[in-house]
This record gives structure tokens, sequence and C-alpha cells, in this order.
């Protein structure tokens, strides 16, 4: 008697089995740890924390471990070490030519429909915030659900809306200080604003200096900007990375420092000014759809804080990290969250299962030590937190 045709499947797959790793990557260079770093196959994906440590698992051998920038390495869980060595890209100059035909950031425009869903999509999103107080942990927030956006980026056909972004929270961890030593409580994004500021902006006009640079045999350009001295008080610098087979965006950075800019009313005798910003973002393409999504982004905050006397100053540093998976997923977003809300000040249970699991952005150190501390029932400090142990 023949086995049956499911028999068969059954048997093909008994050999294979989850396989993890946990492993650290660093600049080749200088050994210093690289966060943002992609770890993937084409059914798992995950990006190292800011320790340039992760966990990876999947049920296929495969692995890619790639950031812009940077050589890309494939290998397998066997060949893995507990420490992972990438090397920079070697970036060549190119050779400025003058003609008629269309500029590199023109060709980019023109292919804005083709390469980005311009139209509503779904997807699912973890999202991190960490404020620190004077270099110091003070509160650490994240958030897992799913998301429905209107569009991935804005044309001139595109205003921006409150109602722009849907969110369904799934799971959540926050654990921080309710308020700093000079009673002051620190206001948290909301969703909508966060995820507008989580796309990338044009800074290609005329207050910009822009130069560009080749690397990965050509395929890549670096746009490279500058802003220009007529803007007083702030500086701009950052890139674009365009991928030249498709004329997409992958990447955006931006460093903005912004001087002796008048402070800001902040509540009771308290005033603050924002004093530099950075961005980070950067797409991948979907074999599934050809289109480019927002892989994993990070939005720098630093603000400075005083009374009104100016009797003391002290620092406020917020970043957000943003991954996405399943981008225009086939499911259901059932809106239970307002993305106009402080994030901070959202409640929903913690579940201890998941967090345990969880994998795709790991907590630092650092993380760890902080949580451990305010947890402490002797704790002198005042916190805000769902975990429960």
């Amino acid at each position: 008697m023949k086995p049956s045709f499911f028999l068969f499947f059954l048997l093909s797959f008994i050999g294979y089995t989850q396989q993890t790793i946990d492993a650290v990557i660093v600049d080749s260079a200088n050994k210093t740890p690289l966060e943002f770093v992609g770890i993937y196959n084409s059914i798992n994906h995950t990006i190292t924390n800011e320790d340039g440590r992760f966990q990876f698992s999947s049920l296929l051998d495969s692995i890619t471990i790639y950031r812009l920038g940077y050589d890309k390495l494939t290998t397998t869980f066997q060949k893995v070490k507990d420490t992972i060595y990438l090397n920079k890209s070697v970036l060549k100059l190119n050779e400025v030519t003058v003609t008629n035909e269309k500029t590199l950031w023109q060709k980019v425009g023109d292919s804005i429909r083709s390469n980005y869903p311009i139209y509503p999509y779904k997807e699912k999103f973890l999202l991190r915030g960490v404020l620190r107080n004077n270099g110091g942990i003070t509160r650490i927030q994240d958030l897992q659900g799913k998301l429905e956006r209107r569009t991935l980026l804005y044309t001139k056909e595109i205003d921006p809306d409150k109602k722009d972004f849907k969110v369904e929270l799934t799971n959540m961890r926050k654990v921080g200080l309710v308020k700093d030593e000079n009673d002051v409580y620190f206001i948290f994004e909301s969703f909508n604003s966060l995820f507008m500021n989580l796309i990338p902006l044009n800074a290609t006009g005329d207050d910009f200096d822009l130069t560009e640079s080749s690397f990965d045999n050509g395929k890549k350009i670096s746009i490279n900007f500058q802003s220009k001295s007529a803007i007083r008080d702030e500086d701009h610098s950052g890139h674009y990375i365009i991928n030249t087979e498709d004329y997409a965006m992958e990447r955006f950075k931006m460093t903005a420092k912004l001087y002796d800019k008048p402070f800001k009313k902040g509540g009771k005798h308290i005033k603050f000014r924002t004093v530099s910003y950075d961005k980070e973002i950067s797409l991948s393409k979907s074999s599934n759809t050809n289109k480019y999504y927002i892989a994993s982004a990070r939005y720098d905050v630093k603000v400075e804080l005083t009374d009104e006397e100016e009797s003391f100053s002290s620092f406020y540093d917020v970043s957000f990290i943003l991954t996405t998976s399943d981008n225009e997923g086939d499911f259901e977003v059932k809106k239970n969250v307002s993305t106009s809300k402080d994030l901070f000040k959202i409640n929903y249970p913690y579940d201890q299962s998941y967090w345990n699991a969880q994998n795709q952005l790991l907590l630092t150190d650092e993380m760890l030590d902080f949580i451990k501390k305010v947890q402490d029932p002797n704790s002198e400090f005042k916190i805000k937190s769902n975990i429960k142990n």
C-alpha cells in the first residue's frame, strides 16, 4: 500500500526544527555595537537593539544580516558566532556631468506611485519609547499592535489628517517615573504625531547643498544634504539612499540642531525648548507586492527644561523606535485606542507570556537594570507601570 500524500508531506518536515541564536553585531573597524541591523530570511525578521544584540528564531537555516552602509552578510545558523563583525561599504564619488536628462531626484518623484503604497493598507508594528532625564532612563514603554494607514507617503494630492491612522493595540508594557525631581511630567508623543514624524521629508530645495556618492557597485546612490547658512539658528544635514534599479528611497537620515531658540511655556513655572532631533528611516521592498514599506525607524529628540527664573537647566532625551511586519496583511484593525492621546497615558493590560517570548526588539542591559530598580518595593520613586511579575 502506497503512503498517502499527506503522510509523505508530514514526513518530509520531521527533520525541520526551529533554531534560535542570540548574538551581538559590531562594526568591524571600531568594534562599536550596531543598532538597527536587520536579521532576516524569507519568513522571519528581527533587528538589533542599542547594545547590538538580537535573538533570532526560524525553521529555515538561511540568515541574511544587513544594514545600509555595510556589506550584506549571508550565512546560516551553524556558521553564526556570538559576535558578528560587519564591514562598512566603500563609497565611491560620482563624476558630475551636466545633461538634459532628468535629475536623480526627479526620477525618484516619478517613481513614487510604483514604489510605495499611496493608498490605505494595514501592517503590524512594535513601538518602543525610552525617556532619559540628564542621561539616566526614567521611562520605558513598548507597544505592539495593528496599524491601518491612509498612505505611506504624502503627495500634493493628499493632505495629512488626524484620522490617517487607526490603531488596534494588542500588547503593552510600560514602567516609568511619574514626575522628575522638579515635579515635571514629560508629555510623550501621540500615535498620530509620531507616525507623521516618521515619514521622510523633502530636504532637496534651494535651502540645501546637495552632493552624490555611490556604493554597492553603483546600485545605490547617497544624496547627501546640508542646509545653507541662510537658515538662521538651525542646521540640518543627512542623506537619502536611492536604489538605482527602481529609483526607490531605501533610507532617510536627518540630524537637526537648533541654536538659541526661545523657550516655550510648558506648564506652571516651567518652560522648554527643543535643542536637536534626529530621524532615521529604513524602507524595505516586499517580494509579495513589490512596494516599499517602513521596516524600521527611529526618532530622537533632545529638550531643554528650566523654570521662569532659569534657576536650573535639565535635559530630556526621548527616543522612539518603530518596526513593522506583515505589511498589506489581510487582517482587520479594530480601533481600541485614541491616536491623539499621550502614549504613556494609554492603559492596557500586561501579558507576561507575550513579552517573555518577544524577540523582535530585545531590552538592553540598561533597560533591564532600570526596570528592576524601579520595581523594587523599597524604591523611593513614584512610578506608573502595568508590569506584573
